[in-house]
């Protein structure tokens, strides 16, 4: 970033002060022209400063990282960083009893196009979004088994005098069956798929370029984390994470806030590809007008 005291600003001062010097005496065509061409580089060069420090899209997320689980202490992370790299973290509880500080490290990098980037993200938010599903009517089941449980104990002696003894038999009968079916689930369920889901995702936002981040950990739809992100080698291989907010949430806040950052992500991404290619044009065209040039 250029300051007050850079060297471009020196230079616009250097120029000022040569324009200023000359300025008394008649000027010819020539020199005017050569003016106004410095002019309007130093005016191009300023707006190009402003423009990229008033870009709000130097706020859109670092990456989307998704945390799938190994043991309870320990996860593999798969960050998409742009759309053009993947990056592979495990990610390690300091202390097991206390799972709010971890640390990070890469251990592979992946450059790949942009549509695999983009099939990898989608397809890991389309698996976390159907695990949390899947747990919340995993919640429910055990909910209304508990409460058919508690019902049938609360069923006294008393009640069932006002009831035939065939009607009673039959209500426990039907009662009992429905919770060996739900206790012959659960076990099935020890081998279900969306076990392997990831169990939190996290986003983080630039603080201090690539070194210190800010960003928020989903761990369920109606739960939120605000953790740090923290470099601890310059070459940013290795993380700190501290989880220092939580906060329970409704369903729609959370998907609100993920979704956001999701998509101020791609926008980023997809400005990033379009600067490029614009660049590339302008190349192109420079490149084959003084290719014209020397030919003529």
């Amino acid at each position: 970033m250029r300051g007050p005291s850079s060297p471009y600003m020196f230079m616009q001062q250097y120029l000022e002060q040569y324009l200023n010097s000359i300025s008394w005496r008649p000027q010819s065509i020539a020199e005017r022209q050569y003016i106004e061409k410095i002019k309007h580089a130093l005016a191009e060069q300023q707006r190009k400063f402003y423009v990229r420090i008033l870009n709000p899209l130097n706020l859109s997320p670092l990456s989307v990282t998704f945390w799938f689980p190994v043991i309870p202490s320990l996860a593999i992370g798969v960050s998409v960083t742009n759309l053009g790299e993947v990056d592979i973290y495990i990610r390690q509880a300091m202390d097991p009893t206390f799972a709010n500080i971890f640390s990070a490290f890469i251990i592979l990098e992946f450059h790949v196009p942009s549509p695999l980037a983009l099939l990898i993200l989608a397809s890991c938010l389309g698996l976390y979004l159907t695990g949390k599903i899947n747990k919340l009517l995993e919640t429910l089941k055990k909910e209304l088994l508990t409460e058919q449980e508690e019902r049938l104990q609360a069923l006294g002696e008393e009640e069932l005098d006002f009831l035939s003894t065939q009607a009673c038999l039959d209500l426990e009968g039907k009662i009992l069956e429905t919770i060996a079916e739900e206790k012959h689930r659960s076990i099935i369920e020890a081998l279900n798929p969306f076990k392997l889901a990831p169990i939190s995702m996290s986003i983080f936002f630039p603080v201090f370029k690539d070194h210190t981040a800010i960003g928020v950990v989903f761990h369920d739809l109606d739960y939120l984390a605000i953790a740090v992100l923290q470099a601890l080698e310059p070459n940013d291989k290795m993380y700190s994470i501290f989880r220092f907010i939580h906060a329970q949430v409704p369903f729609s806040l959370t998907l609100l806030v993920m979704f956001l950052a999701i998509h101020l992500f791609l926008s980023d991404e997809i400005n990033k590809i379009e600067q490029g290619a614009r660049e590339e044009v302008i190349n192109e065209v420079k490149g084959s007008s003084q290719q014209m040039k020397k030919n003529y």
